[in-house]
């Protein structure tokens, strides 16, 4: 075995494939063949290929975060016109029990993209200065994008079924928007998933803990009692759900709507809460 061939074999375990492996044995195998003492300076293969796959994947983390983002927003610009269309495109003369489901998503599936995409965005951009990240965070950001995108693509099936339920009820022009924006849309955030998908396959050995969701806020004091800080956010968002019910002149409905949605809050932050790292 040649130390091409042990390297080889160990940027294959950290996840180092395809074109970048090519390159990498490339120009190891160029600067051997110019100076053979060029061994010694490399060092150890296995070290090598870890130093490596920590750099890739760390940038490769932060395109996907970046890039996850950038897509969810043009996601989030068709779900709003959607959503807001929907209020004026008429009334469903019934409601399926496949509608009733896409309704509950349309809820839920848009809060979950929107904060898991943007402690993405925040961890990187936080930690923008720094060469490399641990494991630990990098698997925090990556699950965070993943998520990201996942909810995202929910979100935009349910309006398509949506749709596709109510055409014959629901204003044309809304019917029309719906299924053309949402396919494309969708597409952009399956694109946005492939770099997520290639920076989970770097599997670089840094040490170092991953950090919560109170490193990303500048909130560590309430780190001894997440669950409290959680009631407080759900309450707030709750009641911002609450007077929005009553600026629209349906304080009854607003408030069910507020109690729904700080219980769903509640819920994200036990069932996603260590996945996501929004807590320890």
């Amino acid at each position: 075995m040649t130390y091409l061939d042990d390297l080889e074999r160990e940027l294959a375990a950290v996840g180092i494939r395809g074109r970048a492996r090519r390159r990498i044995l490339a120009e190891a195998e160029d600067h051997l063949r110019s100076d053979e003492s060029a061994v010694g300076r490399f060092g150890d293969p296995r070290e090598l290929a870890n130093t490596f796959a920590a750099e890739l994947g760390t940038r490769a983390s932060r395109e996907a975060a970046i890039g996850a983002f950038a897509a969810l927003g043009i996601a989030g610009a068709v779900f709003a016109a959607s959503f807001v269309g929907l209020t004026f495109a008429g009334t469903a003369s019934t409601e399926s029990p496949a509608a009733a489901i896409g309704s509950l998503v349309i809820i839920v599936a848009p809060q979950i993209a929107f904060v898991a995409g943007a402690l993405a965005l925040l961890r990187v951009v936080r930690r923008r200065k720094d060469p490399v990240l641990s494991s630990e965070e990098r698997r925090v950001v990556n699950r965070r994008t993943g998520v990201a995108l996942l909810a995202g693509i929910a979100t935009m099936a349910a309006l398509f079924e949506l749709a596709v339920e109510y055409r014959n009820d629901l204003a044309p022009t809304w019917v029309g928007f719906t299924l053309i924006a949402t396919p494309i849309a969708s597409a952009l955030l399956l694109l946005a998933a492939l770099p997520a998908f290639r920076a989970s396959g770097l599997r670089p050995r840094v040490p170092g803990a991953a950090g919560d969701v109170f490193d990303d806020l500048g909130l560590v004091r309430y780190r001894a009692e997440p669950w409290r800080f959680a009631v407080r956010v759900a309450v707030l968002v709750g009641v911002a759900v609450w007077l929005a019910g009553i600026v629209g002149a349906d304080p009854i409905d607003g408030l069910a709507r507020g109690v729904f949605e700080g219980l769903a809050c509640l819920a994200g932050f036990g069932v996603l809460g260590r996945y996501l790292g929004l807590r320890a």
